[in-house]
């Protein structure tokens, strides 16, 4: 079956540093270049997290329009934000090649799934309590096949890892803890993070509660005095530079829904609402969220539209109301005695504070005034006197750090701040902390350490006076033993003894950040990791890898804990069906081979180094056959217009085709045999390669003229109707926004639409990933959305959603093990799940 190319990856953390993709075509006439060695290096990009983030955002927010009909013209008054827009996948195109959409649009996409969920749900078999876990009695339910956590991760000292964690909130003594992650929503701990459980699993005990439907959290805060009162803002702030950097108000934050509260620490969720008259929250984003420490229910969100205000409202509820517009990336509160203040940065200008959260004032003078990008606040909570302020350049790299001891007085810079952000990801990584007893002491969290294997950059500073200003003295590096990309660093409340970090390897404690301590793993159950792609063993289900969003390729061969086994961005993965032991994953352009099953870090012997057009290139071999073991040894990879074949699983490349000119670059790639091969594009084209001998015939498929294919748009994934012996006919999928018609199936002759009548049984208008058509009863036709699987048992004539016990976490591959009956899913934010088909 065939598999789609995603972009989630980033930057590489191991010793294969990320380069750039080429926006380029490439020819064929590029050979792969073999390369010896584990070491492989090459110059670091300065790319930062827009190497990766950007292309992942033109894929869901590709534009899908009638076949034939002219791209709408570009809205008046959207100025193009920082530098003109380039599409990642067709190479001289413009804006018009995004999709013009409202702010709202993922909460009605979510609101419409929860609605359709309802309506497909199963009655339960028999009367009862609700379960508290995420499945329907009498249903048939996907259960979890993790990682709940990887060991031997991407850090100094192998620590186990999570995912992108983008907030923590701490309660007092430190037992009770929450983490928002950035894909996978909410989870608690009840011991000190020694263990982990998600809050959001009880989406199928109740389809119409909306509230836990959003996944993508950008910040948290709890009521110190109960911690069981939990605010969520959703949207991920920490990525809203890439969002601007395409079109200013053009994309709205991917699955950003507003805020949402638990008062019972996190059983049950709500949603609360904008104001009339401010801006509607969803489809933005959140940075902080501060709790006024003397009134649970005075809440102040800094949000990628402005300084919002939870309120009482005339019906005894509260709303939000918007104080300030503009970006603003921080928001903190301090309080002693009679005095309480709010302080708040806006991105690009300055620092202003309220004692009410009403009304707004400039904070000191003095504050640099030039090249400021993003800015993020430290306060210890019982000085609200003293305020420091951690600055990003407009394009990402240090600007410095300012102290601020009066609220009307002078801000002053600290000299020698070690270098944070060597990476230039200040718009994507940034915080800092200040030590609760000494506010002399500070800690700094920034992109990644500048070595091998790029760990987290955390650094620890004593800030002295300097003559007129100020300086740190003995500067100390903490992070090495925490993943990169620092999004959070936060006391236990009143402790200085412990330090807590959240970044895109999830959970780290350090217990003497004073002295020489290091940050160790807190990872157990804190099952948000961002899959990407799946292998799987053709006989043991329990031998299963999986390609991560900046934590590489991990392994399991039984249970839930996974083990870190390549290193990188983690991509496509494949096991030879013939012979297990030898397995191929993709990091960054390269393919690493393994012929000892992938176990260890050194399982990795080679790589192939190929043109390298996208992150996540496909890496596809031919249908399971154990007939024909020869067959196993087949292996295609798509590299810009081109495509390679091995016929010796990588050993050597033998055969290469490419696209005509002017074709969008591979995409899709699905084998229907050894001498056929079908090819999806960026640009909505579909090819069929014959093969004879060595030589490849290619032919387009997607214009043919009984019918032809009715949408222009991104193919994300192309599947073989096994039901037609002649392996004529396949079905495509596509990414994107603006239509319906998600899944098309062409007869060999002509295309039509398979994506259900309008209505009661369509898909949903969002990006479809994976698409998978059952060899052994070819009417049952999968798919994985950014919203739901989905079921057809009529070849796409009808769709209803497979969810009971999947979270809402978008799907990004689906695989069906051959022997098994297992459907395998990869949820990017919550790992992998699995489900029985008939």
């Amino acid at each position: 079956m065939g598999k789609k190319k995603r972009t989630p990856s980033r930057r590489l953390t191991s010793t294969r540093p990320r380069r750039k993709p080429a926006s380029k075509s490439l020819s064929a006439t590029h050979k792969p270049i073999k390369l010896t060695g584990k070491n492989i290096r090459v110059e670091l990009s300065d790319e930062g997290p827009q190497g990766w983030f950007l292309p992942l955002m033109e894929e869901t927010y590709s534009r899908l329009t009638p076949r034939g009909e002219a791209a709408p013209p570009r809205p008046a008054g959207m100025p193009a934000a920082g530098r003109p827009f380039a599409s990642s996948h067709q190479p001289g195109a413009d804006e018009s090649v995004l999709a013009q959409v409202g702010r709202t649009v993922w909460r009605e996409r979510l609101a419409e799934f929860k609605t359709r969920k309802a309506a497909a749900r199963p009655r339960p078999a028999r009367a009862g309590a609700r379960p508290a876990a995420p499945v329907v009695p009498g249903g048939t339910n996907w259960l979890p096949l993790g990682p709940t956590v990887v060991l031997h991760g991407q850090t100094v000292g192998n620590q186990p890892v999570g995912g992108r964690v983008s907030g923590l909130a701490i309660a007092p003594g430190g037992e009770i803890l929450y983490a928002a992650t950035a894909a996978g929503g909410v989870f608690r701990s009840d011991n000190g993070g020694t263990t982990w459980r998600s809050l959001m699993d009880g989406f199928d005990v109740d389809p119409t509660d909306f509230a836990s439907a959003s996944l993508a959290c950008g910040a948290i805060a709890i009521d110190p005095a109960d911690p069981n009162r939990v605010y969520v803002g959703t949207g991920e702030g920490d990525t809203h530079q890439m969002f601007r950097f395409r079109i200013v108000n053009a994309l709205p934050a991917y699955r950003g829904i507003g805020p949402i509260r638990s008062d019972d620490g996190g059983g049950t969720w709500i949603t609360e609402r904008t104001a009339s008259g401010s801006p509607d929250l969803a489809g933005d984003a959140f940075f902080a969220l501060a709790v006024d420490p003397q009134d649970r229910e005075n809440l102040l969100a800094a949000t990628t539209i402005g300084l919002y205000h939870r309120v009482s409202a005339a019906d005894g509820t509260f709303e939000w109301v918007r104080r300030r517009s503009g970006v603003h990336s921080s928001v903190v509160v301090a309080a002693a005695g009679g005095t309480r203040r709010f302080f708040a940065a806006e991105w690009g200008a300055g620092v202003v504070r309220s004692t009410d959260g009403t009304t707004w004032t400039p904070t000191g003078t003095g504050f640099p005034a030039t090249d400021v990008g993003r800015i993020a606040l430290g306060v210890q909570p019982n000085n609200p006197n003293l305020v420091y302020a951690l600055v990003a350049t407009a394009n990402g790299s240090l600007h410095g750090v300012y102290r601020l001891d009066s609220v009307n007085g002078s801000w002053k810079q600290v000299q020698n701040v070690p270098e944070v952000l060597p990476g230039a990801q200040g718009d994507y990584d940034l915080t800092i902390a200040v030590d609760p007893q000494d506010g002399n002491i500070i800690y700094l969290g920034g992109d990644r350490t500048n070595s091998p294997p790029y760990p987290g950059s955390v650094w620890r500073g004593v800030v002295q006076t300097a003559g007129a200003a100020y300086a740190i003295t003995g500067a100390r590096s903490i992070g090495a033993h925490a993943h990169a990309d620092i999004h959070v660093l936060v006391h236990t409340p009143g402790d200085p003894d412990e330090l807590w970090c959240g970044c895109d390897g999830g959970v780290f404690l350090n217990r003497d950040p004073r002295g020489a301590g290091q940050f160790a793993s807190q990872n157990d159950g804190l099952s948000c990791l961002c899959s990407n792609f799946i292998a799987q063993h053709p006989t043991d289900p329990n031998i299963l890898f999986t390609g991560l969003q900046d934590n590489g390729t991990a392994r399991t061969a039984a249970g839930p804990t996974w083990s870190h086994v390549s290193g990188g961005d983690g991509g496509y993965c494949l096991v030879n069906w013939a012979n297990p032991n030898q397995v191929l994953v993709f990091a960054n352009g390269t393919v690493y081979r393994s012929t000892t099953g992938g176990t260890t870090h050194n399982s990795w012997s080679m790589a192939w180094d190929f043109p390298w057009a996208t992150m996540t290139q496909p890496i596809v071999g031919p249908p399971y056959n154990p007939a024909t073991p020869g067959d196993a040894k087949y292996v295609a990879v798509g590299a810009g217009r081109s495509v390679f074949v091995s016929k010796n699983f990588a050993t050597s490349w033998a055969m290469s085709l490419d696209l005509p000119p002017g074709a969008g670059n591979v995409f899709a790639l699905a084998f229907a045999s050894t001498t056929r091969l079908f090819i999806g594009t960026t640009q909505g084209e579909v090819f069929r390669a014959d093969r004879s001998g060595n030589a490849w015939s290619v032919t387009r498929l997607d214009d043919v003229a009984a019918g032809s294919l009715g949408l222009n748009g991104l193919i994300t994934d192309v599947a073989i109707d096994w039901s037609d012996t002649t392996r004529s006919s396949v079905y495509v999928a596509f990414g994107g926004l603006g239509d319906r018609r998600r899944v098309w199936r062409f007869d060999g002759t002509r295309w039509e639409a398979r994506s259900g009548a309008e209505g009661a049984n369509s898909l949903l208008d969002v990006e479809h990933n994976a698409l998978v058509v059952d060899p052994a009863a070819p009417d049952n036709l999968y798919v994985g959305a950014d919203i739901g699987v989905w079921h057809s048992p009529d070849r796409g004539l009808n769709w209803n959603p497979l969810q009971n016990g999947l979270p809402d976490a978008p799907v990004f591959d689906l695989q069906l093990h051959p022997g098994q009956r297992l459907l395998r899913a990869a949820t990017h934010g919550r790992g992998l799940y699995e489900i029985p088909v008939p």
